[in-house]
């Protein structure tokens, strides 16, 4: 899974740093938040928030905090209710988006939140094949 991640997470920071608007890196962290459930996750979204940041020529810090409460919410949420399901991630995804979107003064907020939430599903399927095929081997 780790190959796998890091090659998504790598494509996502360059097609949102250079080529779409829709928030990528979010969305493989929220992925990431929900598959692996380590807290280690906050200093990704840290770092990745701060480069996302500087390579979108954005006050620094912006990102950073926006992914990190937002996986503190998830975190949170992950407490009461099953987070590793489609549903979940499709309503996180498009809600996180919008957020994000409306932050950061983007246009076509619903409908680039909508096609977020299809990517975010498409992601979380990746990667939840790799993760399930290395708890198979151990």
């Amino acid at each position: 899974m780790k190959f796998a991640a890091t090659i998504i997470f790598l494509l996502s920071f360059f097609l949102e740093s250079s080529v779409t608007t829709l928030p990528l890196v979010f969305l493989t962290l929220l992925c990431l938040a929900v598959l692996t459930r380590k807290e280690g996750i906050f200093v990704v979204a840290f770092i990745a928030g701060i480069a996302l940041d500087a390579s979108s020529f954005r006050v620094l810090g912006q990102s950073s905090l926006y992914f990190i409460l937002y996986i503190f919410l998830v975190f949170l949420y992950e407490r009461k209710f099953e987070i590793s399901t489609k549903y979940f991630i499709f309503i996180a995804s498009f809600l996180g988006s919008f957020g994000f979107l409306i932050i950061f003064s983007y246009n076509n907020i619903v409908l680039q939140s909508l096609m977020s939430s299809v990517i975010g599903i498409l992601i979380f399927t990746i990667l939840s094949r790799f993760h399930k095929d290395i708890e198979k081997k151990y």
